[in-house]
């Protein structure tokens, strides 16, 4: 059995809280280097100050990371706006961490 412990921020949890009734949630997973903090940022409309992207082969993403505020999305079900949480992980395989971080 695998037991994940996650520590959400005293922010996180606020941001959570300050949103009333339903929201979604975004999340990208896969092979570090494989643009997963890149496609979010182009979510966010291409920000300059998105999630952290860097130029060489080295991990920039540890954990998970949520953006500091919803963006409104459209549930097509009730057309009706929803707030959704984007949230960055860090990625499968990097060569600085074991197979046992990645099962983790």
């Amino acid at each position: 059995m695998i037991i994940l412990v996650f520590t959400l921020t005293e922010q996180g949890e606020e941001l959570i809280r300050s949103i009333k009734g339903e929201f979604a949630v975004i999340s990208v997973a896969g092979m570090y280097r494989t643009g997963k903090s890149y496609l979010l940022n182009q979510m966010l409309l291409n920000r300059s100050k998105g999630f952290s992207v860097g130029p060489t082969v080295n991990p920039c993403t540890k954990g998970l990371w949520m953006w500091s505020k919803p963006i409104m999305g459209l549930d097509s079900q009730v057309s009706s706006k929803v707030p959704i949480l984007l949230i960055d992980t860090e990625g499968f395989g990097a060569f600085d961490e074991d197979q046992n971080h990645d099962i983790k």
